[in-house]
């Protein structure tokens, strides 16, 4: 089990990469705001929750992991292409910057053999808080943010 270790200094640069607003555009060119990038991470944590998605137990493929609890979500109305993209960049800049390394692709963090349910569930909930915290709210979009569920 890999613990992910958030120290003052790597929340500090994480926190200060999701202040910049040109980090907040989803595909489709629209701001979108921190609160629908919680919710669509909260959603798919949730999801792998309740349905037992432990990377351990699930091959690579197997439409048990992160990724298909990403895009069940997206499938779901709970969240949309622009959401799910902007988990993608929230969920890469928490890992990198708690492993270290220049690169973290998700996915394949996430479906690595010594991946548990629970350093998952952790990622997700830390880049969702972080969405929560840092992420653009409506006010600051100047009525041009792409909130889940809404085009």
């Amino acid at each position: 089990m890999t613990a992910l270790l958030f120290t003052d200094t790597l929340v500090e640069q994480t926190r200060r990469q999701l202040l910049e607003r040109d980090v907040w555009y989803g595909l489709s060119g629209l701001l979108v705001t921190g609160e629908s990038v919680a919710r669509h991470l909260t959603a798919a944590a949730d999801l792998m929750e309740r349905k037992g998605w432990d990377p351990q137990l699930y091959a690579p493929f197997s439409g048990h992991h992160l990724r298909d609890a990403l895009t069940s979500t997206r499938d779901d109305g709970m969240g949309d292409a622009d959401t799910q993209f902007m988990a993608r960049a929230v969920l890469e800049a928490v890992l990198r910057l708690s492993t270290g390394a220049p690169y973290v692709d998700y996915e394949v963090w996430s479906e690595h053999p010594v991946r548990t349910l629970d350093d998952v569930l952790a990622a997700c909930q830390t880049a969702a808080a972080l969405a929560l915290e840092h992420g653009p709210g409506p006010a600051q979009s100047g009525g041009k943010v792409l909130d889940a569920g809404e085009g």
